[in-house]
C-alpha cells in the first residue's frame, strides 16, 4: 500500500437479520482458458449456491497450494503469544464466497464455504467477524464422501466486543482432528467508511452521480465482509462470486468465469479460483466502469493483458497509467526473475480510497489522482504516478506472493516496495533523479521521526489490533527503504537482488520473517546479513558520528552515538551500537573507500592523505545516520559544497546540509552556522533538490520563530528567502524553454512560489496577473505553465483580494469549466486555506467537513493551512479543531487512522511549550487509540522546537543583525 498523508477506517456499523436469498442452482463450470503463467487448475471453478449445500467438489481436501507448499501450512509469527491472535485450531485452505450486497439499503447477504482442517479436537471454532451477523452453520466431515456433523443457527455464535473482532461458534459435539467444509450464512452491512466493502460515490455514464461498490481490506478488513481467518499468514484459495446490477462491471483478483443474470435486473458474476493468498487482498469493484487495455510481453513468450478501469467520463485520462503499468510489470518480471503469478492485472482509478494506492493481487486500486495523468498534470505528480505505481506492482511479488508472517514484520512489504519503486522509476526515467528526491524527502522523513524518543522499530511490536495502522508511518515505509538501500548498497545490486530471487522463490505462495530475508540474503552473499542488519531493525533510532579530523597526520577518530531530535541523549538510551559502513570519499580520492565502524570508535585513514583537503563520510547518503565534523572539517567540506562549481556530487551536498540543519535543531552546532552555509550558497549554481532543503529550512526557521520572535526577524528570514528564490524565478521565468531538465523545471517551480512567501513584489504581481487571466478566459492552453496552476492558485488567495477565494472555491467545485487536471483540483482546495484573513479560514475549516470535501482529502485543506498560508493560520486552525472535534471524529470515526493523520497536522507547527502542555491537557480525556503513536510523537515535535527556539534565538538575533539581505 502506498502510504498516505491520509487515512481512514471504518465506523461502528450494527448488524442487521436479513434472510438469505433463495438458493440458485449449483452450476460447475471447466477450468477457464488463460494465456498467463499460471497452471490451469489453479483457475477451476465451482459456483457457490445460497445457502450453500454439499457436496461441492469431491477434491476439496486436495491441496491446490500454487506451487507453494502445503495449503494447511501456517508460519510461525514472532508474537506468537499475542493473545490477538486466533487459535490455531483450525485452517482454512479455501473459501468459497458468495456476496449478494444491495447498494440501495446497504445490507449484504452472504455465505461462503470453507475447506479447512481441524488440526486438534474442539467444540468451538473461533473466527473474524466484524459488523457481521452470522445466521447458520452447517459442518461435513470428509473428502469423497462428505458427512453431516454439525448444524447450528445464530444462538450458537457469540462476539467479541473488544478489538479483537472475533466471533466463537459453540458447536454441539467435539470434532477430531479431519478435513471439514464449514458452511456458513450471513448478513452484513456496506461500510459506511472507506474499509472493508463499501460504498464509493462516482459519476456514471450519465454524467449522474452514481454509486460503486469498493473493497479496501488492509490491514484487518476482510472480516467487514465475510466471517474468516483475517491474518496474513492463514493463507488461502479463493473463489468468489459476486451479485451486482446488470449493468454494472464486476472485478476481482481472479478473471470472469460467468455471468448469469436474473429477472429483477441483476447478474452474478464468477470468478476464477485464486492461488493462495491474504485475506487482506482479496478485492472486488463493481460500476459502470470503461477500460483501456495492452499486453505486457516476457522473454518467454508469455503476455499478461493489463488493463485500467475508469469512469467512462475520465477513460480518456489513464493511458499513460497503462503505459507505465506495461513498462513496470515487464521490468518487475525481469529484475525479479520469477513470472507474474496471476493471469490478468487490472488497475482501477478509485474516487474515494483511503491510501494512495492498494495491492490487491491482481486487482491494484488506486486515488484517481495518481492514474489521471494528462498534459495538464505537472511533473512531480507526473514522477509521483509512476513511483506509486511501481510500489504497487512490486508488492505482485513481494507482499502478495511472500507475506510478512505478522504485522509486525510490515516493513518486509512497506519497506522494500518503496526500495523498488524509486528504483524502477529511476530506471525508467533516469533524468528525474529520483534518489535525490528521496534523500530530501523520504529519508528525512524517517531519520526525524526516529530521532524522537517515541519512535519505533522497524521490526514493531503490535501493541493490539488497534495499533495495526499506526505501523503504516515513515519509520516502516523510508526507513525501511533506506536501510534495503544500505545494504544493497553494501552487498552489490547483483548480490542483493540474487538474494531476493531466491527469498521469493523459497517462499512462494507462503509467508515469511525478516528472518527469512536475511538467510537468503546470507546465502547469496556470503557476508553476515543478520549480524549487521540486526541492530537498525531490532531498535529504534539510529547514530550520528561524529568526525575528528587530523589533516595533517591523515587520521580519522570516528565515534558513534545515539542520535535525538532533543540532544539530551541518556546513557541508558546510548547502549546500541549500529553496523556503521562509512563511504569515505576527499577531495584527493573520489571512489569510496568501504571502511565500516563496528565499535563505539575507530581510528582510520584519510583517503588521498596528505593531499587531501577535505573529507566526506556517507558517500552518496546510503548510510542511515547523521554526520556531525568537527569545526575544522566542516568548514573545508562546506567550502567544497558552496563552490560555484562544486567537486561534490549532488547526493552529498544533500546529505551535508540535511545534517547540519538536524545538528542544529538538536543543539550539536549552532544555527549560526547553518544559516552561515545558506547564504555562502547563494553562489552556487542552483540544483533543484539543493535548493528544496534551503526553502524548507527557512521555512521551518520562520515557523519556528514566528510566535516568539519580533516581527522584523520574520521579515529578515523572508529577505533572506528572498535573495536565494527571487534571482532564479525572475531568471526562469514562467514558462518552460525546450532543452530544460526536470531538474531545471523543477526548480523552476519551487522558486517562483517560495519568492511569493517571501515577499517578492513582482512574483506575486505576475502570479495575480496570471489568475485574473485565467480566472476570466478559462481555456487551453493556460497562460502559464501547468506547473504553476497550483503557485498561481496559492498565490492568489494569500496575496490577492478577498473576493479570489470564492473564485479558487468555484474552480474547485467547477473544475472541468477551467479544465483543470485531478491534482490541479486538489491544489484548489488546498488553495483555499491559504487566506490571511481568519474570517475566511474559519470558512475554509467548516467547508472542509461538507459534502463538497471527500473524507480522505479534508487533510489536505488542514495540510494547506498550517503549510502554506499564514504563519497565524495554525492557531485559527487549533481553536476551530477544539470546537469541532466531535464534528470529525462523527465524519471520520474515533478508530480511524485518517483522524490521526489530521492531529498531527493540526499541532505539527507548534513550537512553545505552552501550546504543547495546551495540546496534551485537551487530549488527555480522549479516546486517542487511533493516534496513540501519533499524539506523543507530535508532543516531542513541539518541544524539541520550543527547546530550539530557546537555545538559538540569541544566536540567530545576533546572525541576522550582522547580515542583511534586501
Amino acid at each position: 500500500m502506498a502510504l498516505k498523508p491520509d487515512a481512514s477506517s471504518s465506523s461502528s456499523l450494527v448488524h442487521n437479520d436479513v434472510s438469505p436469498a433463495t438458493p440458485d442452482s449449483e452450476v460447475s463450470t471447466p477450468a477457464a482458458t488463460t494465456t498467463g503463467p499460471l497452471k490451469a487448475s489453479l483457475i477451476s471453478f465451482t459456483v457457490p449456491a445460497l445457502p450453500l449445500s454439499p457436496p461441492l467438489d469431491d477434491n476439496d481436501d486436495d491441496v491446490k497450494s500454487g506451487g507453494g507448499g502445503e495449503a494447511s501450512r501456517v508460519v510461525s509469527v514472532s508474537n506468537s503469544n499475542n493473545g490477538d491472535l486466533l487459535p490455531t485450531t483450525v485452517t482454512p485452505t479455501h473459501y468459497d464466497i458468495h456476496l449478494r450486497p444491495d447498494l440501495a439499503t446497504g445490507v449484504v447477504s452472504g455465505s461462503v464455504s470453507v475447506d479447512a482442517h481441524i488440526n486438534e479436537a474442539t467444540d468451538h471454532i473461533v473466527l473474524h467477524a466484524k459488523c457481521i451477523t452470522i445466521t447458520q452453520v452447517v459442518i461435513y466431515q470428509g473428502a469423497s464422501s462428505k458427512q453431516l456433523v454439525a448444524s447450528v443457527d445464530g444462538s450458537c455464535v457469540t462476539y467479541d466486543t473488544s478489538e479483537l473482532e472475533m466471533a466463537t461458534i459453540q458447536l454441539p459435539t467435539t470434532i477430531g482432528e479431519c478435513a471439514v467444509q464449514i458452511i456458513i450464512t450471513f448478513t452484513g452491512v456496506l461500510s459506511e467508511s472507506m474499509y472493508g466493502l463499501y460504498r464509493c460515490k462516482y459519476r456514471d455514464r450519465k454524467g449522474d452521480q452514481s454509486t460503486m461498490l469498493v473493497t479496501q481490506f488492509q490491514a484487518k478488513c476482510a472480516r467487514m465482509a465475510f466471517p474468516c481467518w483475517d491474518e496474513p499468514a492463514i493463507k488461502a484459495e479463493f473463489t468468489l462470486a459476486l451479485t451486482v446490477p446488470s449493468n454494472h462491471t464486476a472485478l476481482s483478483n481472479m478473471p470472469v468465469v460467468l455471468e448469469t443474470t436474473d429477472a429483477v435486473g441483476s447478474k452474478t458474476v464468477f470468478f476464477a479460483r485464486s492461488p493462495r493468498m491474504s485475506t487482506y487482498l482479496l478485492a472486488m469493484v463493481s460500476g459502470e466502469l470503461d477500460y483501456v487495455e495492452a499486453t505486457a510481453n516476457f522473454n518467454d513468450s508469455v503476455a499478461v493483458p493489463c488493463r485500467v478501469y475508469t469512469a467512462a467520463a475520465d477513460i480518456d485520462k489513464v493511458q499513460f497509467s497503462l503505459e507505465t503499468a506495461v513498462r513496470v510489470l515487464e521490468l518487475l518480471v525481469d529484475m525479479f526473475g520469477c513470472a507474474y503469478p496471476l493471469p490478468k492485472l487490472d488497475l482501477v482509478a478509485v474516487p474515494e480510497l483511503e491510501a494512495g494506492g492498494m495491492e490487491n493481487w491482481g486487482l491494484v486500486l488506486f486515488r484517481t489522482v495518481r492514474l489521471f495523468i494528462t498534459e495538464q498534470t505537472s511533473l512531480w505528480i507526473r514522477q509521483k504516478a509512476v513511483y506509486v505505481i511501481a510500489h504497487e506492482l512490486s508488492h505482485q511479488w513481494f507482499g502478495n506472493l511472500v507475506t510478512m508472517a505478522w504485522w509486525d514484520d510490515l516493513w518486509l512489504n512497506e519497506g522494500f516496495a518503496t526500495w523498488i519503486g524509486i528504483h524502477v522509476t529511476d530506471t525508467m526515467y533516469p533524468e528525474w533523479r529520483r534518489w535525490d528526491h528521496f534523500a530530501i524527502e523520504d529519508r528525512q522523513a524517517a531519520l526525524s521521526a526516529d530521532s524522537l524518543r517515541s519512535s519505533h522499530p522497524v521490526q514493531v511490536a503490535i501493541k493490539g489490533s488497534a495499533d495495526i495502522d499506526q505501523v503504516f508511518d515513515s519509520i516502516t515505509y523510508y526507513k525501511g527503504c533506506s536501510l534495503i538501500r544500505m545494504l544493497s548498497a553494501h552487498l552489490g545490486t547483483d548480490a542483493f537482488m540474487a538474494g531476493v530471487r531466491a527469498y521469493l522463490v523459497a517462499h512462494a505462495f507462503g509467508s515469511a520473517t525478516t528472518g527469512d530475508l536475511w538467510a537468503a540474503l546470507e546465502a547469496a552473499s556470503g557476508q553476515p546479513v543478520a549480524a549487521l542488519m540486526n541492530s537498525w531493525t531490532t531498535q529504534s533510532g539510529y547514530p550520528v558520528v561524529s568526525v575528528d579530523a587530523d589533516f595533517e597526520a591523515g587520521s580519522l577518530r570516528l565515534t558513534q552515538n545515539r542520535f535525538l531530535h532533543s540532544g539530551n541523549v541518556m546513557p541508558d538510551e546510548d547502549r546500541v551500537l549500529w553496523w556503521v559502513p562509512l563511504g569515505l570519499v576527499s577531495s584527493a580520492c573520489a571512489s569510496p573507500v568501504h571502511a565500516v565502524l563496528h565499535s563505539r570508535s575507530g581510528e582510520f585513514a584519510i583517503p588521498g592523505s596528505p593531499s587531501a583537503d577535505w573529507i566526506k563520510l556517507n558517500h552518496n547518503n546510503a548510510g542511515l545516520y547523521r554526520v556531525r565534523y568537527s569545526r575544522d572539517a566542516l568548514r573545508r567540506l562546506a567550502e567544497a559544497a558552496a563552490a560555484p562549481v562544486s567537486p561534490l556530487p549532488t547526493a552529498d551536498v544533500v546529505g551535508i546540509l540535511n545534517d547540519a540543519v538536524a545538528l542544529a535543531i538538536s543543539g550539536h552546532v549552532p544555527t549560526s552556522a547553518v544559516l552561515d552555509m545558506i547564504a555562502a550558497f547563494r553562489k552556487r549554481s542552483p540544483e533543484f533538490v539543493v535548493w528544496q532543503i534551503l526553502g524548507l529550512f527557512l521555512e521551518s526557521l520562520h515557523q519556528t520563530w514566528a510566535d516568539r520572535g519580533p516581527p522584523a526577524l520574520r521579515e529578515r528570514i523572508r529577505a533572506l528567502a528572498r535573495a536565494l528564490f527571487a534571482p532564479h524565478a525572475a531568471a526562469l521565468g514562467w514558462d518552460h524553454r525546450s532543452g530544460d531538465s526536470p531538474q531545471v523545471a523543477r526548480l523552476r517551480a519551487i522558486s517562483i512560489p517560495r519568492a511569493a512567501w517571501a515577499g517578492d513584489k513582482l512574483v506575486i504581481a505576475q502570479a495575480l496577473a496570471h489568475f485574473e487571466c485565467f480566472y476570466g478566459a478559462p481555456a487551453e492552453p493556460k497562460p502559464f505553465h501547468h506547473d504553476f496552476t497550483a503557485s498561481v492558485l496559492e498565490i492568489a488567495v494569500r496575496c490577492g483580494p478577498d473576493a479570489n477565494h470564492a473564485r479558487v472555491r468555484d474552480m474547485y467545485e467547477h473544475s472541468s469549466r477551467w479544465k483543470l487536471s485531478e491534482d490541479h483540483r486538489m491544489a484548489a482546495l488546498g488553495a483555499m486555506a491559504c487566506s490571511t484573513n481568519p474570517e475566511y479560514m474559519w470558512q475554509t475549516l467548516d467547508y472542509a467537513l461538507s459534502d463538497h470535501v471527500l473524507p480522505q482529502d479534508l487533510n489536505i485543506i488542514m495540510g494547506f493551512m498550517v503549510t502554506v498560508a499564514d504563519y497565524r493560520s495554525k492557531h485559527v486552525l487549533w481553536r476551530w479543531f477544539k470546537i469541532n472535534y466531535q464534528r470529525l471524529v462523527a465524519r471520520l470515526g474515533d478508530a480511524s487512522a485518517l483522524l490521526g493523520h489530521v492531529v498531527a497536522t493540526v499541532v505539527g507547527d507548534f513550537a512553545t511549550p505552552e501550546l504543547a502542555n495546551d495540546v496534551e491537557a485537551w487530549f488527555a480525556d480522549k479516546h486517542t487509540a487511533a493516534f496513540d503513536r501519533t499524539l506523543p510523537q507530535s508532543l516531542e515535535f513541539i518541544r524539541v522546537r520550543a527547546a530550539w527556539y530557546e537555545r538559538d534565538h540569541i544566536d540567530v538575533d545576533r546572525w541576522f543583525a550582522s547580515n542583511q539581505f534586501e
